[in-house]
């Protein structure tokens, strides 16, 4: 007797599927952004419209809303992401706020394979899907991911093989005697052609068969004029005496700015005038730096580096004397006093500061900080244990003397003024009554909230927070990886749990760097020490060097401004740390550093 097997019933599905039986015009449409970037905001460059208008069309093709205006990255370099928009993409991703990130090839996402593989899986685990304009690929496929990890590869290679270029340049122009590209479109003392026109900051720089080879023309006018300056600079004439003689004879650098002390310094140092041409040397060029996760990143150093971070090689150009022997005479002198004080034998520049009120003073007329100067040495005082009479020392503002556009015209004030001043203050302080102590609690309170919010505790206790989450994260990342090499976990499900991570991370670190940000810029207010503190630093104020006298100064004034006048009353006017800053006067905006 034979059995006959029942067929297996049908699958039944007990959702039914989303689209069935829902009209297309009430199908959600998919919500997408569009992502720019331009790695050099320059006239030549791919611009953004034209990126915005292929992906806006990719969109209107696909039924997608873009929501939000393009997020755009204008000049920044395809190789790193921390300095771009790509963690605040990530962040409304987690946040769910749009289905589809566009772009317009997918170079603009990134040219370093790994990272922008990484933060791909990212918003993938998120399920966002990535589509770019001009090369469109199903990442959610096996070869559209694979097609994808291709065009990043050729994207990478692409930025390598111009990097390659472009040191294969420098490196020729280092063999031929020619300085780096940038620093050929003028120097102080020569020109570049006598036909085609000067050359213009931003600008494409034009050339003929005259001037094609790059080497630059010795000025019949100005190269006279480089020449005294290294020779003045080796005969020890002061840097300052060398400015003022310059702007009182309408001497100006090449792109037509006033030369201050900095430009001086930096005409001189790069020995272009004395026939060299340097070249900055590899090591200078990058520094490791650790950050607060305990990863680490390579970062271009500062481009104001001291003389001896560069290469000088022989140039292709004339110098200002025609005996090259001279010319290297003169540069080892101008080298020997360029580092003189830099060595620990060497003491002739102490960079400490060498009086008490100095970083406390400011200018009424402009609010920003007057630098110190002594009298001429024929109207000096006779000094006084090793020290120079406080009358004869000068605190002049320093924009006025670098800019001439003090809205007061620049003031000053000597050193016995302010020492008139301050130590009458400082007794007042001292002898302060017992009942003004015990209202000071109220009245900190009420200077607080006319200054606003003051380093609020809630931001510092926030940022104790953060910091402990952020070392917390690096090691669940170890044990993660760990867990991954024990095979204790899938990669599948380490890749979705580390694209977590990462996104925490990088909203912790912006918003760390936002609550720093935020309390650097307010003013710090302090309670008011008490009359018996003020009696200690009286009694040790007397007897203590200038540099401890400064530390003393700098726990109890903001600053000291400094007004028009000769009246002792009103001329030196103390801001106290316990009372909100000054308004600071408006004014032009220059960079006194320089």
């Amino acid at each position: 007797m034979s059995t006959t097997v029942a067929p297996a019933p049908a699958p039944i599905r007990l959702r039914p599927p989303q689209d069935d039986g829902i009209p297309a015009t009430f199908k959600r449409r998919k919500r997408g952004i569009i992502y720019v970037r331009v790695s050099v905001a320059r006239a030549d460059m791919i611009s953004p419209e034209l990126q915005v208008g292929n992906c806006q069309t990719l969109a209107d093709h696909n039924d997608i809303d873009i929501i939000v205006e393009p997020i755009m990255d204008l000049g920044e370099s395809g190789r790193a992401f921390e300095d771009r928009k790509i963690h605040q993409i990530k962040e409304m991703a987690r946040n769910k706020e749009f289905d589809v990130l566009i772009l317009w090839i997918w170079s603009r996402f990134g040219r370093n394979l790994r990272e922008s593989l990484q933060h791909l899986d990212d918003l993938l685990a998120y399920g966002v899907e990535v589509r770019a304009a001009k090369e469109d690929f199903d990442g959610k496929t096996t070869i559209g991911r694979f097609a994808i990890a291709q065009m990043l590869n050729i994207a990478e290679l692409e930025s390598n093989q111009k990097s390659d270029m472009w040191k294969d340049v420098i490196k020729r122009r280092m063999e031929i005697g020619l300085p780096h590209g940038a620093a050929n479109r003028g120097k102080f003392g020569y020109y570049r052609c006598d036909y085609c026109p000067a050359p213009v900051p931003g600008q494409p720089m034009d050339k003929c068969h005259r001037c094609k080879d790059g080497v630059l023309k010795r000025d019949k006018k100005m190269n006279p004029v480089l020449a005294r300056l290294y020779l003045d600079m080796v005969a020890g004439v002061p840097a300052r005496t060398m400015v003022l003689w310059l702007r009182l004879n309408g001497y100006v650098n090449w792109t037509g700015r006033p030369i201050d002390a900095g430009d001086l310094y930096s005409i001189l140092d790069s020995g272009y005038g004395l026939g060299f041409v340097r070249y900055t040397l590899p090591e200078e060029l990058f520094e490791v730096i650790t950050k607060d996760d305990g990863t680490t990143k390579t970062k271009r150093k500062s481009a104001h580096r001291d003389i001896t971070a560069y290469l000088y090689i022989k140039g292709k150009h004339e110098a200002c004397f025609d005996d090259p022997v001279e010319c290297e005479r003169i540069w080892d002198a101008y080298v020997a006093r360029r580092l003189k004080g830099k060595t620990e034998d060497d003491k002739a520049h102490n960079w400490k500061a060498k009086y008490a009120y100095s970083g406390s003073v400011t200018c009424n007329g402009c609010g920003e900080r007057m630098h110190s100067m002594l009298r001429a040495k024929k109207v000096q005082r006779p000094w006084k244990d090793g020290r120079p009479d406080p009358h004869d020392v000068l605190f002049r503002c320093t924009r006025h003397m670098k800019f001439k556009d003090c809205p007061s015209g620049g003031v000053y004030v000597t050193l016995k003024s302010l020492q008139d001043s301050f130590r009458p203050w400082l007794e007042k302080q001292a002898e302060a009554h017992s009942d003004e102590a015990e209202t000071l609690p109220a009245r900190i309170a009420e200077l607080q909230a006319q200054a606003g919010d003051v380093r609020p505790s809630e931001a510092v206790l926030r940022l104790g927070v953060i910091k402990a989450r952020l070392l917390e994260l690096q090691g669940l990342e170890d044990k993660l990886t760990d867990a991954v090499m024990d095979e204790l976990i899938s990669k599948e499900s380490a890749r979705r749990r580390r694209a977590t991570y990462e996104t925490e991370r990088a909203g912790l670190v912006a918003e760390k760097k936002e609550i720093e940000r935020e309390i650097k810029s307010k003013p710090v207010i302090i309670p008011k020490p008490t009359a018996g503190a003020f009696a200690g630093v009286l009694k040790l104020f007397d007897v203590a060097e200038p540099l401890d006298q400064r530390e003393m100064i700098r726990s109890l004034v903001r600053e000291i401004r400094i007004n028009r006048g000769r009246n002792p009353e009103t001329k030196c006017e103390i801001w106290p740390l316990w009372v909100p800053p000054p308004t600071k006067p408006e004014a032009k905006d220059h960079d006194l550093t320089a």
